[in-house]
C-alpha cells in the first residue's frame, strides 16, 4: 500500500486483524529464531521464508504477505512446528493467511492449484494428475498453460514412460460419500468457528 507520495504505508489494522485469527496468538510467539526456514523443504522457492511472513505480518505489509507463494506451498508436514522452540505451529498460520487472502481478492497461480488440487481430491478421493494439470492449465489461462507445457515436456514425458501419469482417471475410493461426508462436516466446523 503506498501513499499519494509514492512512500510505502504499512496497515497496522492488517497486523491486528493476523492477530486476532484463530492462530493468531502465535504469530506473537514467534522469536524470529531462524529455524523454520532451515527446515522447510520448500524454503529455496518461496518468495519469504516462514520467518519473514511473520515479520512482514508484524510490520503491516499486507500485500506483501498476501501476495507471497509461501502460503500456498506450506505443505503442513510440521518439521518447522517440531522444531520450534516455542512450538509455533506454521502451518496453521499459513492456512489461516490462506484465507485471509481470499477473502481479500489475492488470487494467485498457486492459489489456483490448491483450489484444483482439493475439488479433484474432492470428487474421487484421488488426485489424476491429468486432469489436474489439463484443470489448472485452464485455471491460469492457455497462454501460460502452454508456456508450462512446454516448460514440462520432459517431466511429463518420463512421468508417462514410467506409468505415473495416467491418461484415464483412477478409479475412486471405495466409499465417495463418506470422503465427501467428512470434508462437508470440516467445512460447516469451518464456518461456524469463523
Amino acid at each position: 500500500m503506498s501513499g499519494a507520495d509514492g512512500v510505502k504505508r504499512y496497515d497496522p489494522e492488517f497486523t491486528k486483524r493476523v492477530y486476532k485469527m484463530d492462530n493468531g496468538k502465535w504469530v506473537k510467539m514467534c522469536m524470529q529464531c531462524g529455524i523454520c526456514p532451515t527446515t522447510c523443504t520448500l524454503r529455496d522457492i518461496m518468495d519469504h521464508s516462514p520467518r519473514r511472513i511473520i515479520q512482514l505480518i508484524r510490520a503491516g505489509d499486507k500485500e506483501q504477505v498476501l501476495k507471497s507463494n509461501t502460503l500456498w506451498l506450506c505443505t503442513s508436514c510440521y518439521t518447522c512446528a517440531c522444531r520450534c522452540p516455542r512450538g509455533v505451529p506454521m502451518m496453521d498460520v499459513m492456512h489461516d493467511l490462506r484465507h485471509l487472502a481470499e477473502e481479500e481478492g489475492y488470487i494467485t497461480n498457486q492459489s489456483h492449484m490448491a483450489k484444483v488440487y482439493y475439488n479433484d481430491v474432492a470428487k474421487r478421493g484421488r488426485i489424476w494428475e491429468g486432469g489436474l494439470t489439463m484443470k489448472y492449465g485452464l485455471k491460469i489461462g492457455i497462454g501460460n498453460a502452454l508456456k508450462m507445457a512446454r516448460e514440462m515436456q520432459d517431466v511429463g514425458m518420463e512421468m508417462l514412460k514410467h506409468k505415473r501419469l495416467s491418461i484415464f482417471p483412477p478409479k475412486g475410493v471405495k466409499n465417495p460419500a463418506k470422503l465427501r461426508a467428512v470434508l462437508q462436516k470440516a467445512a460447516a466446523l469451518a464456518k461456524e468457528e469463523g
